[in-house]
């Protein structure tokens, strides 16, 4: 028998799809060649919308107390090919919630054609905007290592962290053993011009803010980072075997 295909995983922070039809002409075009979607910012409007762009998926949701972000109940979502076997999945609190600034861990353990992974998606702290280190953002770090740590199988964790790449809340996953992509493949930025545009006047541009982390066992075949405006955040697309 050939070899089963890569896995194919998008990361994609969907600013509640305030792009409107370019972010769900997007989700649609990748359904099909897609077999796992890590989405962040997720309400549960825009979820009922995906749920209908991805009948071959099985959704799941990871939402909490309805603290509200930009006026939208939070979320983040993790789509799963139907022929994929979820076999756990939850979310950890990473940092306490408060307006404006709310996101977790959500994880899950799949079974796919190539063998069992565990996957993080990750919404990090958000404030402040600096994306420096900070105590609850080095916390953070440490709570999503500490957690994958108690597990063999092989590991991607990826989102929205909210950090520049020389802190040290990003080294900490490097020196864990897992293969920081955004650095491995020199991307420029994760970030576009719909982010840079509402930047107030005393604020940085800022180029970094999404990361994929891979453990050792985890074989790249491709990774890209897709200049388009679906969001102000853009997609990291990886194609992998285990």
């Amino acid at each position: 028998m050939p070899p089963p295909p890569p896995v194919r995983i998008i990361y994609l922070n969907c600013w509640y799809a305030k792009t409107g039809r370019v972010f769900f002409d997007f989700v649609k075009e990748n359904s099909l060649n897609t077999d796992i979607f890590c989405f962040q910012e997720v309400s549960p409007e825009l979820l009922a919308e995906l749920k209908k762009l991805l009948p071959h998926h099985q959704g799941l949701y990871a939402t909490g107390n309805k603290v509200e972000v930009l006026g939208f109940v939070y979320g983040e979502a993790i789509f799963v090919r139907r022929d994929f076997a979820v076999l756990t999945s939850g979310k950890i609190n990473l940092y306490r919630q408060v307006v404006n600034d709310v996101g977790y861990l959500q994880f899950a353990q799949v079974k796919t054609e190539q063998g069992e992974l565990f996957l993080g998606n990750v919404h990090g702290k958000a404030r402040p905007g600096t994306k420096l280190d900070t105590p609850a953002r080095l916390r953070q770090s440490r709570k999503i290592i500490n957690h994958f740590s108690r597990f063999a199988d092989p590991k991607i964790i990826g989102g929205d962290f909210n950090l520049l790449p020389k802190t040290e809340s990003i080294r900490l996953f490097e020196k864990a053993g897992y293969r920081n992509l955004i650095k491995d493949f020199a991307v420029k930025t994760t970030r576009n011009r719909l982010s840079w545009e509402n930047l107030k006047n005393s604020e940085e541009k800022q180029y970094f803010a999404d990361y994929i982390f891979v453990s050792p066992e985890v074989k790249v075949g491709s990774f890209s980072v897709p200049d388009i405006e679906i969001s102000d955040h853009l997609p990291l697309i990886l194609d992998f075997e285990v």
